[in-house]
């Protein structure tokens, strides 16, 4: 039991806490205090995550554990343990005070935003309910993803992604290890890329896409915060990735060939009566030119306008960027800007899907 009496606890100072509860994070030891000294909050439900002295990972131990590993005086070990090593404090499974997340659901100070522990015990099996029903919408949304990124990786691979992911959950997180990891997913997709030797600019298998999906994964990660870390590297890398290929396709264009020569002795023309819309001097004046370039029988009809020379022109217009296409293929000027046109799209559709997993996360 806690005791009979909450006399220890400075009722002077509580008030002094909520004053400033906008202002910064109420100090461990105060939320600590308080589950001690509160007859209402039954201890054995709250438990204490901290590092460990020696290897710097993370425990889980109960707010009554005796103290049997700290020198001192203070036979119970929370409050034997050096402040700087506690991590958080949970009530049951709910995480109430956290301070890398700036979260204080005890006193409701910073990111509690205003929430006690009162209406944490008192809602608590409601909480618990909606992160049964999130988590099991969260497996069904990851199988989803799994397997759309199977499509891109194959079975092995996939092994390995869920590897890489649990690795990380389960470990303490730093930046090197989010930046490693990032970098591992990103040399899984390229090996099959390799394997399958795909084209560099296949839609249906381009890098960026890839990274999309990656990032709805990380999404449905249980850590918020490294998640968060996780999605901005994710982001970074599209970013570097699409100003890269934007790069490569300028200097493309100022490398691509003259559009080819067009040597009227090569040429068969005709000239038709138009049909559609245009009135008189489409359907009853010859205006339509039909050109053909005789080696490769590429054809070129043109009925742009209703004159006879400036359909010509466009026809022979027409005929150039066809041959350029036969002859140059990937590093033709149509196929270049095509490839332009969807760099852009897809950076486009990965912000846009960047905003959208915002929204969906505040909501949730």
């Amino acid at each position: 039991a806690n005791g009979n009496s909450r006399t220890d606890y400075d009722e002077e100072e509580t008030e002094n806490i909520d004053e400033t509860s906008n202002s910064k994070l109420t100090p461990v030891k105060e939320v600590l205090r308080r589950i001690q000294w509160d007859p209402t909050l039954p201890s054995s439900d709250f438990t204490i995550i901290h590092y460990d002295r020696v290897v710097a990972t993370l425990c889980e131990t109960s707010f009554d554990a005796s103290n049997d590993s700290i020198s001192g005086k203070e036979r119970q070990f929370v409050f034997a343990l050096p402040e700087h090593r506690i991590k958080a404090v949970k009530f049951r499974e709910r995480v109430i005070w956290d301070k890398e997340m700036r979260t204080d659901c005890v006193f409701g100070s910073m990111n509690g935003n205003g929430v006690t522990i009162d209406s944490v015990i008192e809602s608590y099996d409601e909480w618990k309910t909606e992160q049964e029903q999130r988590e099991e919408r969260n497996r069904i949304r990851q199988v989803e993803v799994l397997k759309e990124l199977d499509i891109f990786l194959g079975d092995m691979r996939v092994f390995a992604l869920k590897e890489l992911s649990y690795s990380l959950v389960r470990s303490e997180w730093d930046i090197e290890s989010v930046n490693n990891y990032v970098k591992s997913v990103v040399a899984l997709y390229y090996d099959a890329r390799n394997e399958r030797k795909t084209s560099r600019n296949d839609e249906n298998y381009d890098i960026v896409t890839f990274l999309y999906l990656f990032s709805d994964l990380v999404a449905l990660m249980p850590k918020e915060n490294s998640r968060e870390v996780i999605l901005k590297e994710i982001e970074a890398v599209i970013n570097r990735t699409i100003r890269s290929d934007e790069t490569l396709k300028k200097n493309a264009n100022r490398n691509t060939p003259a559009l080819p020569e067009l040597k009227e002795s090569e040429l068969e023309e005709k000239f038709v009566k138009g049909s559609g819309a245009g009135g008189q001097k489409i359907n009853k004046t010859s205006n339509k030119v039909i050109l053909v370039h005789i080696p490769t029988r590429i054809r070129v009809e043109c009925q742009e306008t209703r004159s006879l020379q400036q359909n010509r022109k466009i026809a022979r217009k027409q005929m150039k960027l066809k041959l350029d296409d036969f002859f140059n293929g990937q590093n033709s000027r149509n196929n270049q800007k095509a490839s332009v046109a969807a760099a852009k799209k897809a950076k486009t559709k990965a912000r846009n899907a960047r905003r959208q997993q915002q929204k969906k996360q505040k909501k949730e």
